[in-house]
């Protein structure tokens, strides 16, 4: 059913644009053949990524148009290896532990996380057992999210700066790019479910309260200053796993996986990256889809014009939206012929991380291999 749906898509996106998968792409390995490499950034510059290795590898900074490894870091080493982002300036790295089992059903399971010095590659802190953190723009201050309370540190020396402690907060914190606006999720309260644009003036709708007061979520935006309310969006959300901001901070991304209280899809576990319009505090339209079962890496490109995401069709894959109407544009599949397996001994462990290039590439690590796609969407 699953490889029907993404074929539905696919003949849908064919007649109202183009998805063409694996045209244009060279491949390589980065390191040995037991380098297996889990997550990758950019570095603001554009010159370097940042690149988390399995197995306790260390991480490695490559300099991609030069194909050459500038040095290894000791951080981040896990044996599922880790997520990485470069803060704005690039002087920091935040890596998130991906344990191999991370994708935690109904709920965001607390993992590790580090923050380090790219000049020194020393781990200047450590956070336990959080469900989310994030380094601020300045590069002054950072924030975890941690037993339903969010607290914002001092980076360099660890000293708490502020903290909002709710009930009902979930999974999930962002801080906008100029750092005025905090965005938290957490469980409705029953006012906010009935004036929901999905319940509200629908007499049928009312047996949806219940489950949706125990299974949605919302978004409520907070001064990051101090910490006071701003608004909460009107709109329910299924279980939200991550809340990013786009580089301009006009948008709020909104990870979500339906509870399997809630699951509707006979296609597998559907999850979805809502859109948040931040200028007019509102829900977008625009939506994407993956069938990752992982949390997939997702982003816009610098221009904001294409919208890139993880996803599954039997093997990892990377799809290119229209980021101004959701529209599909190109699916590149990481599928590898079994002969090829062989011969060059690229092997992939069922994940994949990937980033946008400053020459319209796009960069995807899976397993000990890396692949350069040249997508149509990025040509023009």
């Amino acid at each position: 059913m699953k490889r029907s749906l993404i074929l539905f898509l696919s003949l849908v996106s064919t007649f109202f644009g183009h998805a063409q998968t694996n045209v244009d792409y060279t491949t390589k390995r980065i390191g040995d053949n037991t380098s297996q490499r889990s997550g990758l950034d950019l570095s603001p510059d554009g010159k370097y990524l940042a690149i988390a290795g399995t197995q306790k590898k260390p991480l490695i900074i490559y300099d991609w148009e030069n194909d050459q490894i500038i040095k290894q870091v000791d951080a981040g080493q896990w044996p599922g290896g880790g997520r990485v982002h470069y803060s704005k300036n690039g002087n920091y790295l935040l890596l998130q532990n991906t344990p191999f089992n991370d994708m935690n059903i109904n709920k965001d399971k607390p993992i590790d996380f580090e923050i380090v010095d790219v000049k020194t590659g020393a781990v200047v802190q450590k956070i336990n057992q959080a469900n989310a953190a994030k380094i601020s723009a300045s590069e002054t201050k950072y924030l975890v999210l941690k037993n339903k309370k969010v607290t914002i540190y001092n980076l360099k020396t660890g000293a708490e700066i502020n903290s909002i402690d709710l009930p009902s907060i979930t999974n999930s914190v962002a801080l906008s790019p100029d750092e005025s606006i905090l965005a938290i999720s957490h469980k409705p309260t029953l006012e906010q479910v009935k004036n929901a644009p999905t319940i509200r003036g629908d007499k049928k709708a009312k047996k949806a309260i219940k489950p949706a007061l125990k299974y949605r979520e919302v978004i409520t935006l907070y001064d990051a200053k101090n910490l006071t309310e701003i608004t909460s969006i009107n709109e329910l959300y299924d279980v939200v796993y991550r809340l990013q901001f786009s580089k301009n901070g006009n948008k709020l991304f909104v990870h979500t996986w339906p509870h399997t209280k809630m699951q509707t899809s006979t296609a597998g576990r559907q999850g979805y990256v809502n859109v948040i319009d931040v200028i007019n505090k509102q829900p977008s339209r625009v939506s994407y889809l993956t069938l990752a079962p992982f949390e997939p890496d997702f982003m816009e490109n610098e221009a904001g014009t294409v919208f890139g995401i993880v996803s599954l069709d039997k093997f990892p894959e990377v799809r290119l939206y229209d980021a101004q109407n959701g529209r599909l544009l190109e699916i590149f599949n990481l599928e590898q012929r079994l002969g090829e397996v062989w011969r060059t001994k690229l092997m992939g462990d069922g994940r994949a991380s990937f980033t946008f290039l400053p020459n319209n590439s796009v960069f995807i690590v899976t397993g000990n291999q890396a692949v350069i796609w040249k997508p149509e969407a990025l040509q023009n």
